[in-house]
């Protein structure tokens, strides 16, 4: 049995038992609680302890003195390797790396003639994605199908990593974006912020991680300024990134705070939190789920090359002087109507939450506590309430936003289907009311919607049926039918692409609902 095989936090007890062990020092239950994050009379910490010794990967003395059984001399050896050949080193190269041209450049420079080409070719939209977004290219398609013509002004009220927004602007249309997630807001203002001095970002980028690479050598006499690591709970900061990553993490942002350059730092900022969560030990398929001992590119590695990768696309986007301005809203959906002008919006494209029990701040956690958009679990449940109601671990006792659907007899039979599906199990109570709520969320912003938008303005929702217990939610023909009853003009289905579900063996259709004022 190898650590692989170990749950995380009995290898990561093992890890450092071993390096006491290795260094002649008796190791403390005090250690363990600051290294794990569970305190230090906790019998998950103690079970875990408990567990090594009988799966044999130590020997329990008096007074927590371990020894290696004489069969895990070579697997002691081994591991040990292993943590030292984790030691620090970074890649010189990449500093003077932002002067080179790359392939990628060369080729997409025979490529293009215009500012909007740069959408095919994924242009800023890679600065920063997610696996829920849709493609850019079908924003394009859209743009042309729909005769959007330059100015028009775009509504993305779900606008996630900013997939809309920016390929509005690089088809020269005006946008606004909307998302209760703080995180997703920044990252879509830093993806539309084209009119940066570049020559001071190439600057700042040198000036930055030659003083990281020296700082970062000497890490036991470096105090940190930020206090990201005291924030985020020990046990889920841990579950993400590797302890020598957080103070790589924790410098990097230190250096960054130091910027003057306000649309430099949010760039740095941005970069940070997805190189953060890339080089993390997360998986998000299927859920959320870590795997600790997953290789992955160092964290300095990847940092430099999306600040490269940002800087090439800005020289790219800056050889045109005319593109699409935006603006973002951290706001709610479900008050679109409050904030946004009544009869403005020339078209709305959008991909919402669906209800298949993904709670997208889970997704986003590490990145929101990294960047200070909240400093305890209160402001995570604060985040999570204003939500659309897509899983169930964002219903609250006060939510009743399924008042509105009362009368929509396809919500009801869904509903009532899942009930009956869970009548025998003692779990699952929350499903139906999950379904109930979402639709419910997502009637009251079908609404809001309708009073932006401008006489024969379309709005595009692309959603996908949803399974639970082999019972098919139609999130589109439900859609449609509460479309309807909010009065436009139109509404139908498109097919977007098909897929299967993760957990049941049939194809769900994803769609785009075409609704029209």
């Amino acid at each position: 049995m190898n650590t692989k095989k170990l749950p995380f936090l009995q290898s990561q007890i093992l890890e450092h038992l071993y390096l006491k062990i290795f260094d002649n020092a008796v190791p403390t239950i005090e250690e363990l609680s600051e290294l794990t994050g569970y305190p230090k009379d906790s019998k998950i910490l103690l079970n875990g302890i408990h567990l090594l010794i009988k799966k044999g990967f130590i020997e329990n003395g008096s007074n927590f003195y371990f020894k290696v059984p004489q069969n895990k001399k070579s697997f002691f050896e081994e591991t040990i390797q292993k943590i030292k050949n984790q030691e620090i080193k970074y890649n010189l190269e990449l500093v003077d790396q932002i002067d080179i041209k790359t392939p990628y450049q060369l080729s997409l420079f025979q490529e293009y003639h215009s500012i909007n080409d740069l959408n095919r070719h994924g242009v800023v939209h890679h600065w920063y994605d997610y696996l829920e977004d849709f493609p850019y290219i079908l924003l394009e398609e859209s743009i042309k199908k729909y005769s959007l013509k330059k100015g028009d002004l775009v509504l993305d009220p779900f606008c996630g990593s900013g997939t809309t927004l920016v390929s509005s602007n690089l088809f020269q249309l005006n946008a606004i974006g909307i998302d209760t997630n703080p995180l997703m807001c920044l990252v879509s203002d830093v993806k539309t912020t084209w009119d940066i001095d570049i020559d001071r970002l190439k600057s700042i980028y040198k000036e930055k991680v030659k003083k990281f690479i020296k700082l970062a050598e000497n890490f036991e006499n470096y105090n940190l300024e930020n206090d990201f690591l005291k924030k985020m709970p020990k046990r889920e900061l841990n579950q993400w990134i590797s302890l020598k990553m957080q103070k790589e993490v924790s410098l990097m942002k230190d250096l960054i705070s130091e910027i003057e350059d306000e649309k430099i730092k949010k760039l740095f900022m941005v970069m940070l939190g997805k190189t953060a969560f890339d080089t993390s030990y997360v998986a998000l398929c299927p859920g959320t789920t870590f795997y600790p001992h997953r290789q992955k590119e160092p964290f300095f590695n990847v940092f430099c090359k999306k600040i490269i990768h940002a800087y090439n696309d800005l020289k790219l986007v800056q050889k045109f002087d005319s593109y699409g301005k935006t603006k973002v809203f951290n706001k709610s959906a479900l008050k679109t109507s409050s904030f946004i002008e009544a009869d403005s919006i020339d078209f709305i494209i959008t991909s919402p939450p669906y209800p298949n029990d993904l709670e997208y701040t889970r997704q986003t956690r590490l990145e929101l506590y990294l960047l200070d958009f909240v400093k305890n679990m209160d402001d995570v449940q604060k985040l999570k309430k204003t939500m659309i109601k897509g899983s169930t671990k964002l219903i609250y006792k006060e939510d009743n936003w399924s008042e509105y659907i009362t009368k929509f007899k396809a919500i009801q039979e869904v509903a009532d289907q899942i009930e009956e599906a869970l009548s025998d199990k003692n779990w699952g109570f929350d499903y139906p009311r999950m379904v109930r709520e979402y639709f419910g969320g997502m009637y009251i912003c079908l609404k809001e919607f309708y009073k932006v938008m401008k006489r024969g303005c379309y709005n595009l929702q692309v959603v996908g049926d949803q399974t639970y217990k082999n019972i098919v939610i139609p999130v589109g023909k439900i859609f449609v039918e509460m479309a309807k009853d909010i009065g436009y003009s139109d509404a139908h289905i498109e097919l977007f692409r098909t897929r299967r579900s993760t957990t049941h063996n049939i194809p769900l259709p994803e769609e785009i609902v075409v609704i029209k004022k």
